[in-house]
């Protein structure tokens, strides 16, 4: 997903009186950490109203609500933008708000467009907005030998678009993986995929024809690819990956796994004679599937580090 901005920031929709700050009340300062588990919701004060919003660690940008908050709160947009999924364009707008975490009103920017940010609450917000020094994600109950792997955090991005999540090299690149928790199976985009596909030897599994679900519901075509020699994200063995098969590029340097393909052979010495060609985006994110086994993610923003609770890797 790809953020797309329609038109200069000076559009005004319409004339708006300045939001008054609230009167200077004692506060109290939020917590070091946060912890999420469930639907991951907390609630944030907007202009003086509460709205549930859902945390969601692959979110880049503003906070986005649904079009019906925006329209009950009466907010009047400032500017347009929108957000590309290849061929799909997503039209919304932006308006600078006081939101209110609990250690007083500050003017942030909030998104929302006609179709829905979320099904469960008032809209999403990420990790990247929270005032907390950690941010920690329940997956699963812990397990007994858990081992914690440490990633240093890498925020990406301009200050408006911004994301979180941590680096890998591959060939001569360094690919973000962003830990997409919403999300079944990790996903890619076909120039990724060239550029995958030509480094560590990958190719589409027949039959492997499937759906990613974007953000405001928006559906894309995939095919899984998987590569004989994984990425290594610490101990986590990275070696498939749904692609977007349509939307930035034709992911022709791929090819297909044949049956019996002698590269996917755990025996067999791999030589790959394929140039590491490819212009990618060098975004990946990294679904649940790749961390079933594990109890707890934490952001550790004060530290500029992502740290991983697991147990034993399955086999």
């Amino acid at each position: 997903m790809l953020p797309l901005l329609l038109a200069s920031p000076a559009i005004a929709v319409a004339a708006q009186e300045p939001v008054p700050v609230p009167a200077a009340a004692p506060q109290v300062p939020p917590p070091d950490e946060l912890v999420l588990e469930g639907d991951n919701i907390i609630t944030v004060m907007v202009n003086g109203t509460p709205l549930r919003l859902e945390v969601d660690a692959d979110s880049f940008g503003p906070p986005v609500i649904n079009s019906e908050v925006a329209a009950r709160l009466q907010l009047v947009a400032e500017s347009r933008r929108g957000w590309r999924f290849g061929s799909v364009v997503v039209e919304g707008v932006n308006a600078v708000q006081l939101v209110d975490f609990g250690g007083g009103p500050l003017a942030k920017t909030i998104s929302w467009a006609e179709r829905f940010a979320s099904r469960k609450a008032d809209g999403t917000i990420g990790v990247h907005h929270l005032p907390y020094a950690r941010v920690t994600f329940v997956l699963a109950p812990p397990v007994e030998g858990e081992t914690v792997q440490r990633f240093p955090m890498k925020r990406s991005g301009s200050e408006a678009e911004a994301r979180l999540g941590t680096e890998v090299v591959v060939g001569t690149k360094k690919l973000m993986m962003i830990f997409a928790l919403k999300r079944a199976e990790n996903l890619i985009t076909a120039p990724t995929a060239n550029f995958i596909a030509t480094h560590q030897d990958g190719g589409f599994e027949p039959g492997s024809d499937g759906t990613a679900i974007m953000n405001f519901a928006v559906e894309r075509p995939t095919r899984m690819m998987r590569i004989a020699e994984p990425i290594m994200l610490g101990d986590l063995v990275v070696d498939r990956f749904a692609v977007r098969v349509e939307d930035y590029g034709d992911p022709k340097r791929v090819g297909e796994i044949g049956e019996n393909d002698p590269r996917f052979d755990k025996g067999q010495i791999l030589v790959s004679r394929r140039k590491g060609r490819g212009r990618p985006d060098l975004l990946t994110r990294i679904g649940r599937d790749q961390i079933a086994h594990c109890s707890q993610i934490t952001y550790d923003l004060a530290q500029s580090e992502i740290r991983l609770s697991c147990g034993p890797a399955p086999e």
